[in-house]
């Protein structure tokens, strides 16, 4: 999850008490952007396009295993988060003059009939994700009536609890703290601490 292509020097250091920090080793990479950002710009871009998301269902045809559906909603989500979306974007598209009677597609029904936790919950963040859950399709299925007919449990509850967490994610495993050009991540499961400055 990143929001530029942009090459970053990255230093690994080591400390210890009473000794100055030391540079192990220093390299320089880049962000590039991959699959995933692509399909979050062309999902975000499509948002209320019927034809495109209709286009979308096809994914379902062919059911990944459910190692790859984690992998991909892990890397969706997190690129998603990292897109500039415009002020006025919306989960249900630019034409916010459709009524909730009107069947159609919606993000939410793409997220959901992929079991896409990470991915749903983020489109319920946003302006018009929790109206997507009302809207039926041209079957009739709402994105909570879908993740029940699919047996997506934890998908169901997230749709329907009030006071329901954010599943485990990087973001969860990590606490950032910034401050100006600087920040400072934690990351709780390797207990690795990451200083970023802006050059």
């Amino acid at each position: 999850g990143h929001d530029c292509c942009e090459t970053v020097k990255v230093a690994l250091c080591a400390s210890r008490e009473g000794h100055p920090i030391l540079v192990v080793a220093e390299e320089s990479f880049q962000f590039v952007q991959d699959e995933a950002y692509d399909a979050a710009q062309f999902l975000a871009t499509c948002a209320g396009n019927q034809q495109a998301l209709n286009f979308t269902r096809f994914l379902d045809r062919s059911r990944p295993p459910a190692a790859d559906v984690d992998f991909l909603d892990e890397k969706v989500a997190l690129a998603f988060r990292h897109l500039k979306l415009p002020a006025e974007w919306n989960v249900l598209g630019a034409d916010q003059s459709l009524t909730e009677n009107i069947p159609r597609e919606t993000l939410m029904h793409f997220a959901v009939r992929l079991g896409l936790l990470r991915l749903t919950w983020f489109l319920l963040q946003q302006p018009g994700g929790r109206g997507a859950l009302s809207i039926h399709n041209n079957e009739g299925a709402t994105p909570v009536s879908l993740a029940l007919e699919r047996g997506y449990q934890k998908l169901h509850q997230l749709l329907t609890e009030e006071e329901a967490r954010e599943p485990d994610s990087w973001s969860t495993l990590s606490h950032t703290v910034h401050s100006g050009h600087y920040s400072v991540k934690h990351h709780r499961g390797l207990d690795v601490y990451m200083l970023t400055a802006e050059a």
